[in-house]
């Protein structure tokens, strides 16, 4: 048994102690010891449990929804689907992610998708996600337009349910795989970016398939950025 203070808690979803508190008075959290008023403590695996409940949750008709942001939520399943890979993730990876999920907050989806993403990984300007795009002649004003664009016609909002998208955790998979395949000790945003991509689907694929950039195209290139970068290394090492 893994156990989790009010404070691990906390870190581990990304949010303030307050909000776990109100978590808890709520009844919406997982289960805990209560050894004094203040000293509650939370098993990891019934946290995991408790975040992979939360990848959908009931509309209209179904149990009453708490007032936690439903992007919250998917936020949390983000971070439980994160937590599973067998990689770390770079700290621009968890940038880009986190830069997702303020868009999808920003955007009022109830959805954190494909889309969301590819706009982290544009957002976070000095990842190496980004520095490709930019290579392959990715103009960031025309994927916020293209993005803005999809958005609007897009049918992925559904009121009342909050989840995960599949696409998104298909996207997570393929950017470990991708990592692990290129012999990287460590997930970054230039996975994400090919993970979006090796998913096949999602306004993000969509987005990256009118800009004309494809699965070979980004490897070529992440090939090409991480040699020259192992390169500058060993000659600042000499």
């Amino acid at each position: 048994m893994q156990l989790m203070s009010i404070e691990d808690l906390a870190a581990y979803l990304g949010d303030s102690k307050r909000t776990i508190y109100k978590y808890i008075a709520s009844g919406h959290c997982p289960s805990y010891i209560r050894i004094t008023a203040k000293n509650i403590k939370f098993d990891r695996a019934d946290v995991d449990a408790w975040l992979e409940s939360k990848k959908v949750f009931p509309g209209p008709g179904g149990r009453e929804m708490s007032d936690i942001s439903i992007v919250d939520r998917a936020k949390a399943a983000l971070k439980n689907a994160v937590s599973k890979s067998k990689l770390p993730w770079t700290p621009r990876a968890h940038a880009v992610l986190e830069q997702a999920h303020k868009q999808a907050r920003r955007d009022g989806s109830d959805l954190v998708g494909t889309e969301h993403v590819l706009f982290g990984i544009v957002s976070v300007k000095d990842c190496l996600g980004a520095t490709i795009l930019k290579n392959l002649g990715v103009d960031r004003a025309r994927c916020l337009e293209l993005y803005e664009k999809l958005r609007k016609s897009s049918q992925n909002k559904v009121k009342g349910r909050a989840r995960l998208s599949e696409d998104i955790e298909r996207v997570i998979q393929c950017a470990n795989e991708q990592a692990a395949e290129w012999g990287h000790e460590y997930t970054g945003a230039e996975h994400l970016l090919a993970g979006i991509l090796l998913a096949g689907k999602g306004l993000g694929f969509q987005i990256l398939a009118d800009l004309g950039i494809t699965l070979d195209k980004v490897r070529e290139e992440t090939q090409r950025l991480i040699v020259c970068r192992n390169v500058k290394n060993e000659r600042k090492e000499k």
